[in-house]
């Protein structure tokens, strides 16, 4: 059983370190949550005592000042321990405790009146807690037949003409098997992954495709002819092999994004309000319609069904991309954009009670988490969860 003393050496350690595990950061989730935190108060006292008063004012590290007094002192009525004046030493605490190594969000657009509750809030009670989800799909071969990767075993799984499919550490790849001129009728697979599942292939021509949760992609097992062209409905990150003489083509929510060798990501799932392409390398051709744009790297367009025009923004590329890479990513994201993400991933349902923060979120959090720590998170930001099995309900 740890004692203050060592939790207080603990925590003093965790200050200093440059680099938090994921298991330094939910310990000290934890310890926030339990009922003495005398260690850490007796370490912030002695750790923030000096006077900071020349420094101004600044409307997030009173807020973080806030969410920790409410840690500390929970009882209504205790006096506070430090004053907003030495706000900047404090907020460095504040900061590394609350929003360290990618953990947890900050908002945006808080209104700078701080607006502590009469009682702590509630913790959610995590009945049947959701795991973070996995690497698997579906394959629909052409003859209709279907193979469920995460219980396939390594190798060869299937032939598709004189196309071969191979998996290999958890992804797929279609070969060529070099056996002459396929004349057969072109053969069209499909891939998809549900909720809480996500997958990578590799396809004939080399190009490389992540699939997000919930989202399918259908292709041919070897490309042919003038063009290159596939299918999605969800979210996929392209790495395309380079070939100018056969442009490739991504047909999803009614328009087309051409490529000749690109990195891409397109965002197409049916519950989002318009289909997102965003360029990380070379440059794409997005058409609906009539009307078409160019995207250079760092730039994002959008279309939405029924509408002929496509709208073109600089966005930062890493943050739409950093799901592939296993986090979530949010720029001044509503809590209802926020929470589509997480039901994709976790597999959940999700609704709505009562006036919610309107507020956008920013920040970065572990996809590798399970669903209770992403609660937990938000949480402390007003937001309170009542769970049901697979539902879960978000109330002010």
């Amino acid at each position: 059983m740890e004692t203050p003393d060592s939790i207080k050496e603990r925590v003093k350690h965790l200050l200093e370190k440059e680099d938090w595990s994921e298991e330094d950061r939910l310990w000290l989730l934890e310890y926030l949550d339990s009922a003495d935190t005398t260690a850490l108060r007796l370490l912030m006292e002695e750790r923030f005592r000096e006077d900071a008063a020349k420094t101004r004012e600044h409307p997030e590290a009173s807020r973080l000042l806030s969410l920790i007094h409410e840690k500390i002192s929970p009882e209504r009525g205790r006096p506070k321990l430090f004053s907003i004046a030495n706000w900047k030493k404090f907020a460095v605490a504040a900061l590394l405790l609350l929003i360290a190594g990618k953990l947890v969000f900050t908002f945006t657009s808080r209104p700078t009146t701080i607006k502590t509750p009469a009682t702590p809030p509630s913790s959610a009670v995590v009945v049947n807690d959701r795991q973070p989800g996995t690497n698997n799909a579906t394959l629909t071969l052409a003859d209709g037949r279907t193979i469920t990767l995460d219980g396939a075993a390594n190798g060869g799984l299937a032939q598709q003409g004189n196309t071969k499919v191979i998996k290999l550490n958890g992804q797929i790849a279609y070969t060529n098997t070099g056996a002459g001129q396929d004349t057969t009728a072109v053969l069209m697979n499909t891939i998809a992954t549900a909720r809480g599942n996500q997958y990578v292939l590799v396809l004939s021509d080399g190009s490389k495709v992540w699939l997000n949760a919930a989202s399918s992609m259908r292709f041919p097992t070897t490309f042919r002819g003038k063009e290159r062209r596939v299918e999605i409905t969800g979210e996929a990150y392209f790495e395309i092999a380079k070939n100018t003489a056969m442009p490739f083509k991504v047909v999803a929510g009614g328009g087309e994004i051409e490529v000749l060798g690109t990195h891409f990501n397109v965002n197409a799932y049916n519950d989002e309000s318009s289909v997102k392409t965003t360029v990380l390398e070379g440059a794409v051709a997005v058409k609906k319609a009539g009307a078409r744009v160019t995207l250079s790297p760092g730039q994002q367009a959008g279309f939405s069904e029924g509408k002929e025009t496509i709208s073109l923004k600089e966005v930062d590329a890493g943050k739409e991309t950093a799901w592939k890479d296993g986090y979530f990513s949010f720029d001044n994201t509503d809590i209802y954009t926020l929470m589509r993400q997480a039901a994709r991933w976790y597999d959940v349902e999700v609704t709505f009670k009562g006036k919610v923060t309107e507020d956008g979120f920013s920040g970065r959090i572990s996809r590798n988490m399970p669903l209770s720590k992403l609660l937990k998170v938000l949480e402390q930001y007003d937001l309170h969860f009542n769970i049901e099995g697979k539902h879960i309900t978000i109330m002010p």
